[in-house]
């Protein structure tokens, strides 16, 4: 019980004594002129108390020996000494609601911050280095941050769709850009981001800054997500657990300890510790929250000691301009290279090709549709995972201990070249895939859209906020003594 050792304490006042020694009781003078003072200072009707001690046999709870207690008090007493034992168990639990609340509320806060923040220095690091190029593509980025907002705040879902779906938008951008002398189709394009998402890495535009982004985002999000909802979930449980209705057992245990040695004619004897603790540890403990409770609080800890280190939001969210700089300087530098891969033969759009061919339909020559790309990535994506789950893998747990992708970038604070006029022409002209039916010899490429999905990886870095931590830290070993 030691999780819930403090509420414990908070109800000492319960026991206001050290309780009495051996023999002493028999040495206690029983008489009912002080019962009657105390509870006609209650409001206690002075009729309804006896002047002497009678005959107990009409008790129900407390001994049948003389008492100074009809059935009636008796009755009253009980509702009494129950509607006291909640308000203590209620003011000793709010501590417990206002404190998880409270961290929950400061956690919340500084996590946004840190998302804006790194929004924001994104904005500036682009803008600074590409100018009116970046405002044509802002809502690209903000749209990634948007999605990493809602799957903190909402689903749940999603987090490595937002950032297969944010590469794959910007090589549809940067690609065109860096070979303005060519017009590529939609479904070239389209062609290109098949390739750069398959499964076995055929093609890496940006080299190795989605994946080693993807560990460290994933992580950190998942982490985030993870103690926030926990705090959220320890808040209401006390919460609700402060609401439910005391047991007959509890509520007949409490008339024993309080209410009985007024009927008793003792009621300046104080109750002896030992018997105050096992009413208040069995009333609270038939709660059930132990031993979970415990366990609830020490993954809390736990996680909150990750949240300092390696699963530290702050140098994931300073690592996303790094990473996405990172990634274009690749692209930059091996436009040429992706551009021989795309016209390998077997390498083209395949099936979608042919379907521009078909005399039945229209083909739309628009730009792509980013909705249709997503349904045409998911039923690969559902193939590799329902193959990995025919050998008895998991693609949603595995690559948890990987530990590359440290996320340090201060050597790259001017990434991105704007322009395609530092990049040299490429020595073969990248051309669209070919429309007479006889070059679309990839249809049958797997798309690994979940791929890889890791939550580890980086360096350690505490919280700007650490003292916010150190303080919840503290009230949770408050909450929890051993």
């Amino acid at each position: 019980m030691y999780a819930l050792r403090s509420l414990l304490l908070l109800l000492l006042p319960l026991c206001p004594g050290p309780g009495p020694g051996p023999g002493i009781e028999a040495k206690v003078t029983r008489s009912c002129t002080e019962t009657r003072q105390i509870l006609g200072a209650r409001g206690y009707s002075l009729s309804l108390l006896p002047p002497a001690l009678i005959s107990g046999e009409h008790l129900r709870i407390c001994p049948q020996e003389y008492t100074c207690c009809s059935s009636e008090i008796e009755q009253r007493l009980t509702w009494e000494t129950e509607a006291t034992f909640r308000g203590l168990v209620e003011e000793s639990g709010s501590f417990l609601v206002h404190t998880l609340a409270a961290r929950h509320r400061k956690f919340d806060e500084v996590f946004r911050e840190m998302l804006s923040s790194s929004e924001h220095s994104l904005a500036l690091l682009f803008h600074r280095s590409s100018g009116r190029l970046y405002a044509q593509h802002t809502p690209l980025f903000s749209g990634l941050f948007s999605r990493l907002r809602n799957y903190y705040e909402r689903s749940g879902e999603g987090l490595d769709d937002a950032l297969v779906d944010f590469w794959a938008q910007l090589l549809e951008k940067m690609f065109p850009l860096l070979h303005p002398q060519y017009i590529f189709s939609p479904d070239y394009l389209f062609c290109l981001t098949r390739l750069a998402s398959s499964a076995d890495d055929s093609l890496k535009p940006f080299g190795d800054s989605p994946r080693r982004l993807r560990q460290q985002i994933t992580r950190a999000m998942v982490a985030a997500r993870a103690f926030i909802q926990g705090l959220e979930t320890g808040r209401d449980v006390v919460s609700e657990t402060l609401k439910m209705p005391m047991s007959e057992g509890c509520r007949r245990a409490v008339m024993r300890l309080t209410g009985c040695p007024l009927c008793q004619g003792v009621p300046s004897l104080p109750p002896c510790r030992g018997f105050c603790l096992n009413v208040a540890q069995g009333c609270i403990g038939s709660q059930g929250l132990d031993p979970d409770w415990g366990a609830y609080l020490d993954g809390l800890l736990f996680l909150a000691e990750k949240l300092q280190g390696p699963f530290s939001f702050e140098l994931a969210a300073q690592s996303i301009g790094v990473k996405i700089s990172e990634g274009l300087m690749h692209l930059q530098e091996n436009s040429v290279g992706v551009s021989a891969q795309v016209q390998r033969p077997g390498e083209g759009s395949g099936s979608q090709a042919e379907q521009l061919d078909n005399p039945e339909l229209d083909a739309e020559a628009s730009k792509p549709d980013l909705q249709a790309r997503r349904r045409r990535l998911q039923p690969p994506a559902a193939t590799t995972r329902m193959k990995a789950a025919a050998l008895g893998r998991d693609l949603e747990l595995e690559d948890w201990d990987d530990a590359s992708g440290s996320g340090e970038g201060q050597h790259y604070a001017d990434d991105w070249m704007a322009g395609a006029a530092a990049v040299a022409p490429p020595a073969r002209p990248p051309r669209p895939p070919r429309r007479d039916g006889t070059g679309g010899k990839g249809g049958g490429v797997i798309i690994r859209h979940n791929q890889d999905r890791s939550r580890t990886g980086g360096t350690s870095v505490g919280f700007h906020t650490q003292p916010i931590l150190i303080l919840f830290l503290s009230a949770l070993a408050l909450l929890g003594p051993r």
